[in-house]
């Protein structure tokens, strides 16, 4: 029984064959034929340049983005990086830690005011204390 199907599969694909090798004999055919593949070909050949394009430019500007990051990395390792952007951001932060102390203190704010001052004045000594305990540099006349 197997071997009945396979000799109709056979003759089946021997009988498409015939079909088409006549069909392609005949040069009107063969020429719509070989104009119909080629349109495809240029169709895929610009959906895949399109996507490739597509691809390209996005990989470019991932790669320039982790080549910058690198970059800035670098430089902050070696220490490169500039002194004014390091001050902004102590500065923000310490405006904003402030802030963020006023808001959730559990005193008033007479208090708050009262231990700000009582600090400054402490720190303040402490710098003078420093400053008078240094050290001569020898420079002086």
């Amino acid at each position: 029984m197997r071997n009945i199907s396979n000799r109709n599969t056979t003759k089946d694909w021997v009988r498409l064959a015939a079909k088409l090798g006549l069909l392609f004999t005949e040069p009107k055919t063969r020429a719509a034929i070989g104009d119909r593949v080629k349109d495809r070909v240029e169709d895929l050949t610009d959906a895949v340049a399109d996507k490739y394009d597509d691809v390209s430019d996005t990989v470019a500007s991932k790669y320039e983005d982790a080549v910058d990051r690198l970059e800035a990395a670098a430089d902050a390792l070696q220490g490169k990086i500039h002194w004014s952007s390091r001050a902004t951001g102590f500065l923000l932060g310490v405006g904003v830690g402030a802030g963020l102390g006023i808001l959730l203190a559990p005193a008033s704010g007479s208090e708050i005011r009262e231990s700000f001052r009582d600090k400054a004045t402490e720190v303040k000594n402490k710098i003078r204390e420093s400053v008078t305990r240094m050290p001569g540099t020898g420079t002086e006349g």
